[in-house]
Order: structure tokens, then sequence, then C-alpha cells
């Protein structure tokens, strides 16, 4: 086949079809409402594919597709909107140009398979090792699941309610298989295949099959639903603080800003009693400061104090302060000069109980990279302080447990339930574990304030219905400046509050019982996309194409 990129024109159409591709890609992504066009967003770059030969222009161009990809569905990160901090728009930067550079090792090998085995076996082992790359990139201090392209589906109620089996990444492999289905028809039909032969009639079928099967299989899930179970109320406060201001970098000091955010939380809460909720539930580091150290004790009094009164328990965001033997700290850890002793800090949740004077203290896992925690610290912990953002909390320290929470409502037995704190929510191996431990319910906490009014809310706030039907659990949002909400066990979102608006929820939420499949089998599917993937390049070196 003649190498057409050496002409200018082809070299101007391969780019161009690299950039729709990644493109139509991001578009799928929330807030979009075009979620569908994921489903053939592949099939540009696959007409690319079938003309290249050189696996050196093939990666130039897949790189290209990925940037694209990144840049549509996650410009926002830098924070470009507010403009408020120099670090995070540089680590914004870094994502668009970088992060696909951990993709394309994995899809290299798809280049050789399809050289060997021919175009068919090439997408087949594409599409698996996509959905390979994306399993891998949900694990260590580099993770970003975030583009999971089953993620862009968060919008499709029906479809998303199989990933109760296989998680965002089985609809990440029916994007991909119905692209890859879609471009052999397209390609083959009139030319190697005729309309109505067994390979067109076998490839069109698999297409009907895996679009709308699980079209039919959700909507007739969502016709059936279980009966009602045992419900609880929850209260939620969005109290709509500035990010920045919050931490007393605005025109007041430290002290009278988190005076005053603490005093609004009280009244508030104070307000919401009368409506008799079960819990309440305060946003991600609602309480800006270390409340549990000695020199707040005056504040630390007042909150024990409110839910004594009130009788009802407050779930809280903040940071908190371990210390410890300087020379068992982590990188992150603040050392005190002349002293062996550390003090680490950490993004924390805790549950104040009425007429309980201990708290169970959980400490965020899944650290934003760059924005909470320097990855691999412990090796590149000279660039730990140059890093720091302006408002000073990226050198969070890491929790080791998925701590869960338990209250007693005065109508019903003991409630258990997960919290979990912003980012960790993307991570589904990560949330079915809370449900393995007993959580009927789910809360995120979180401040979604940094981004302006961008798709950052938005995507987050999606994705929180895909935690719901993996684990079949009401999942609860509750965000600093929004979006906050009640998820069902089904994925439908219930009562969203609008971005930077100050607001409080009142909702009803169900008491889940039982694991789904995934919960108890985990990223099964995944593994065996990742198995095929391998087995796929395997064969290819040793069988030549016919």
């Amino acid at each position: 086949m003649p190498n057409y990129l050496h002409l200018s024109d082809a070299r101007k159409s391969g780019l161009a079809l690299s950039l729709i591709s990644g493109a139509m890609l991001g578009a799928a992504f929330p807030p979009s409402p075009f979620y569908l066009i994921a489903y053939v967003a592949f099939v540009p770059f696959f007409f690319l594919w079938l003309r290249l030969e050189n696996l050196g222009i093939y990666v130039r161009y897949l790189y290209v597709q990925l940037f694209a990809f990144h840049l549509v569905c996650v410009y926002w990160t830098g924070g470009w909107a507010v403009g408020k901090d120099g670090w995070l728009m540089l680590s914004n930067l870094a994502l668009l140009f970088l992060h696909p550079f951990l993709f394309v090792p994995f899809l290299i090998p798809a280049h050789f398979v399809r050289k060997r085995l021919g175009f068919i076996w090439g997408i087949a082992a594409f599409s698996l090792l996509w959905v390979s790359v994306e399993y891998w990139n949900a694990y260590g201090d580099l993770s970003f699941p975030w583009m999971t392209i089953g993620n862009s589906q968060s919008f499709d109620l029906a479809r998303i309610q199989v990933a109760e089996f296989t998680s965002a990444f089985g609809l990440s492999f029916l994007i991909l298989a119905c692209n890859g289905l879609t471009f052999l028809l397209i390609l083959k039909l009139g030319k190697e295949w005729k309309l109505k032969s067994t390979k067109s009639s076998i490839a069109f079928s698999l297409l009907v099959v895996l679009f709308f099967g699980p079209l039919i299989y959700g909507n007739a899930y969502l016709a059936h639903r279980a009966r009602p179970r045992e419900k609880i109320v929850l209260a939620l406060i969005q109290p709509n603080f500035d990010p920045w201001e919050k931490w007393g970098e605005g025109s007041e000091s430290k002290s009278q800003s988190y005076e005053m955010q603490f005093n609004a939380f009280i009244s508030t809460s104070h307000e919401l009693a009368d409506r008799k909720p079960d819990l309440i539930i305060w946003p991600e580091t609602a309480i800006p400061f270390y409340v549990f150290q000695p020199k707040f004790a005056r504040e630390l009094a007042r909150m024990r104090a409110l839910v004594d009164s009130i009788g009802i328990p407050i779930l809280a965001g903040m940071p908190y302060a371990e210390y410890l033997d300087a020379s068992k700290a982590s990188a992150t850890a603040h050392r005190f000069e002349g002293s062996n002793i550390a003090v680490e800090s950490y993004n924390s949740a805790t549950l104040f109980v009425p007429r309980q004077t201990t708290n169970s203290i959980y400490k965020k896992i899944v650290l934003v990279p760059f924005g909470e925690r320097l990855p691999y610290a412990e090796t590149l912990k000279f660039l730990i302080e140059p890093l720091k953002w302006n408002v000073g909390i990226s050198s969070w320290g890491r929790g080791k447990d998925t701590l869960i929470f338990g209250f007693k409502p005065n109508k019903t037995d003991s409630v258990k339930f997960g919290g979990m704190i912003c980012y960790e929510s993307v991570y589904p191996d990560y949330v079915r574990e809370f449900v393995r431990k007993g959580a009927q319910f789910l809360v995120i906490i979180t401040n979604d304030s940094w981004w302006g009014r961008t798709s950052g809310a938005y995507q987050h706030a999606a994705f929180a219905s895909l935690r719901a039907v993996e684990t079949r659990r009401w999942v609860v949002q509750c965000a600093n400046g929004g979006i906050s909400m009640f998820v069902d066990q089904f994925g439908i979102q219930h009562q969203r509050s609008e971005l930077y608006t100050a607001q409080t929820l009142l909702g009803a939420v169900e008491l889940g019982d039982g694991e789904t499949f995934y919960v108890k089998h985990g990223d099964l599917f995944a593994q065996g996309c990742v198995l095929g993937g391998v087995v796929l390049v395997l064969y290819a070196f040793v069988k030549r194409r016919v």
C-alpha cells in the first residue's frame, strides 16, 4: 500500500481525522447531552489508521487524537476561568500534554496485531488494550480514571444499568466495540462484503446487540424496580464559600474567615434541626481549621454542644493533624526543626454523634495528583515545597483505611455509611470497598468550586450515577459551591442544587443491602480485557497474517 503521508494534503487530512476523533470523544462527556457520539468517535481515527503503515506515524497521530480528547474533556482542571493559581494552571498543561503519553505504550501493540493479523483483529486488540490502559490508569500515584470513556455515558440511564456487572469499564468496551463494528461495516459494505453476506450479517447483528441490548435490559430493569426499602432523612448544607477566601486568602484575616464560616454552619444546622433529619452533612473542609487541636478547644466544645442540643449527628469535612515520630513520618509530613516530632496533615471527615466524646477520623486515601499530593513524594521530596498550591493544601498525608461511619437514628437500628472525599468517588473499585464493609448508603463531600462554571463540577456530579448503579446504593453528594444532590440506586439524580448558590437540601434515602456482581467480584471484566489483549498480542507474535 502506498504511503500517502508523504503528501502535504494527506498530512493535513490525517491531522484533521485525529483531532476530530479526539474532540468527539471529549464532547461526549458531561455536561454535553451528546453522549451517544462516543459510539462513533473512533471511526475517523480508524479510517486514518487504515492507511498508516509506519509505527512512528501511527504513534504521532494517536498522540494527537489523545491530546484532543484531553483538551476537550479536562481543559477546566487548570482553573482558567478563575485564574488564581499558577501552579494549578501549570498542572493542567502537564495533564494535557503528558498524560496522553501514558496511553500510547499500551496501544502500540494494537498496530503490531493489525499488521500481523489484519484490520479486524487490530481493532479488537485496540479495544481490549484501551480498556486495559483505563484499568491500569485507576491505580498508582499518577492514576487519573476521570477519562474512562464509559464515564461519558452517565446521562444514559438505561444503558448504564449494566454497570452493576462490569462497572464503567464495561461501558468503555461497548463503546469501542460499536465503533469498530461501525467502521468495518462502512468500510466493507459494497467492497469485500455483500449486503447479505454472512460476514456483514454477523457484524450488523453484533452491532445491534451491543448497542440496543444494554438499552433494552436497562429499560426493563428500570420498569420493574425493587420494592422500597427502609429510609432515613438526610440534610445537606451547601454554603457556597469562596474556596480561596475560606482559607483566609481574602481580605479578612484567617481567624475572622474561620469564625464566619463556622458560625454559618452552626446557625444553618440549628435551622435544619427543626425539620427532623436523621443526619446533617457538611461539605469537604467545611471546618477549615484543625478543630481537634488544643488551640481550637472552644470551637470543638461548640461543635459537641451543637450536636448534643439538636440530637442529630453531623458529618463534617475538615483538616486533621497527626503527630508522629519524625523518623517514621512520610515525606509530606512537616518536621519541626531541632525536634524528632513531625506532623502529618490529612484531608479528613468525621462524624459528630450526640453525647459521644470521641470521634472516628476518616483520612482521605485517594489524593489528586499534584493538587493534593506530589506523586511519588518519597522519591521526589525535594519538589514538595516548590510545588505547593497558593492555598497551601498540596501536601496532604495519605490515609490507609476505608472507614465506615455508624449512627443510630431514633426510628431504626444502627445505620452504616461510607464517606468519600471529592476525587475518590471517581474510582469504582475504591467505592465498592465501602459497600463490602457494610455501607448502606454512600456520601461524597466535595468542594467543586475551584474551576468556575466549567465542565468539572458537572462531570463529577454525573459520575456519581455510575457509582450508584455499580453498588446499588443511594449516593448523597454535598458540595461547598455545588453540585449537591441525592442519587438513587438506579443512578437517577434528585434535588440537584445549582452551582455557586447557598442551599440546603432535605431528602430521604433508602438503606441498601446485598452486593451486586461488581461489588462481590470487582473488575473481573476489565481484567478479562487485559488478559484478552495480552493473548491477542502473543498470538500475533506466533502467527503472521495469512
